[in-house]
């Protein structure tokens, strides 16, 4: 694991086969829309050639290549579309099939966390849910140096989609990254929220959400709604009611479908990174597919909370055309 001590950790484990196949995808990501070599992609993702040559074929021999790194023009156009219509710096598609849909997410959104190439010392902000644990299980690329933090508190949580404090040292465990756990839960009472918040080592980690260069954030509905996985502590019934209005979240920063925030009654103690601090990241790559998330994603990108955008076909056509309804 990555210890919260500044060390490193010493050795990246094996991945497992929805890791491999995420790297699978990523390396055919740099190696044909990149157009990168295999040498380069070797060493961005910290493998031997002969290992990306093999995940490569790997890639074409899955139907990966086949499916969404030759993708079809009317996608290309799409893709294009939903970026100028939302003002998202870019926007990238992956294959629709719910078999497919959690691999090819993870790879693309490892595919643009390259692209973005972190060096030692910069800091990367995860977020939680099932995309981002789906991210942090798979093959990162090397990420020596840099500092992984969590964008909320989660010890309370037992879904593990929303412990943060495992996925960060997931992605820090496969990347040899430094990860600092936020060792706290999302919503305190507000006697223990002070006392965290006076506390040096909870201090540390939540100074970081001050210098997040690249934040990778799954981009939820709110409780109750179709497609709706929400953490415990916006379940409730009491929270409910607040949320009304709200067509998605990110890291429980809620927004309406023009980007507005959406507040309720225990975010004034939620432990977790502001809204301001999401604006000001470097790049927020913004990770969501399926049932009522296109809502969502207009909403967050209206919010300038996401800056690109990983998405299928499907979802990105019903935002488009939510986005040109309602402008």
């Amino acid at each position: 694991m990555g210890p919260a001590d500044g060390s490193t950790s010493a050795a990246s484990p094996e991945p497992t086969r929805r890791g491999r196949a995420a790297a699978a995808y990523a390396a055919a990501r740099l190696y044909f829309e990149e157009e990168l070599s295999q040498a380069d992609i070797a060493e961005r993702l910290s493998v031997s050639r002969s290992t990306v040559s093999r995940l490569i074929a790997e890639a074409r021999e899955s139907g990966i290549v086949r499916i969404e790194i030759r993708p079809p023009i009317a996608e290309s156009e799409l893709a294009g579309e939903l970026a100028g219509a939302l003002g998202l710096r870019r926007v990238v598609l992956t294959p629709d099939s719910d078999a497919e849909r959690p691999v090819a997410l993870a790879g693309s959104a490892l595919a643009e966390l390259a692209r973005v190439d972190l060096r030692p010392g910069q800091v990367l902000l995860l977020s939680w849910g099932r995309a981002v644990l789906e991210i942090a299980s798979a093959r990162l690329p090397p990420l020596r140096g840099v500092h992984i933090v969590p964008a909320v508190g989660g010890m309370t949580e037992s879904e593990r989609p929303f412990r943060t404090n495992e996925i960060v040292h997931r992605a820090a465990e496969h990347s040899d990254a430094i990860a600092h756990p936020l060792h706290a839960p999302a919503v305190p009472s507000a006697t223990l929220r002070r006392a965290l918040l006076a506390d040096e080592s909870i201090a540390s980690v939540i100074e970081l959400w001050d210098r997040v260069d690249t934040a990778i954030v799954g981009i939820g509905v709110p409780p109750g709604q179709p497609g709706s996985y929400t953490p415990l502590h916006v379940s409730t019934d009491a929270t409910r009611p607040a949320l009304n209005r709200a067509v998605g979240d990110i890291a429980t920063r809620y927004f309406d479908l023009k980007g507005r925030r959406v507040s309720y009654p225990s975010e004034k103690r939620l432990l977790g990174v502001s809204r301001e601090q999401l604006e000001r990241a470097g790049t927020v790559i913004g990770v969501a597919a399926g049932e009522n998330k296109h809502r969502a994603i207009v909403g967050a990108a209206r919010a300038r909370l996401v800056h690109v955008l990983v998405t299928d076909a499907p979802t990105a056509a019903a935002a488009l055309e939510l986005a040109e309804a309602t402008a």
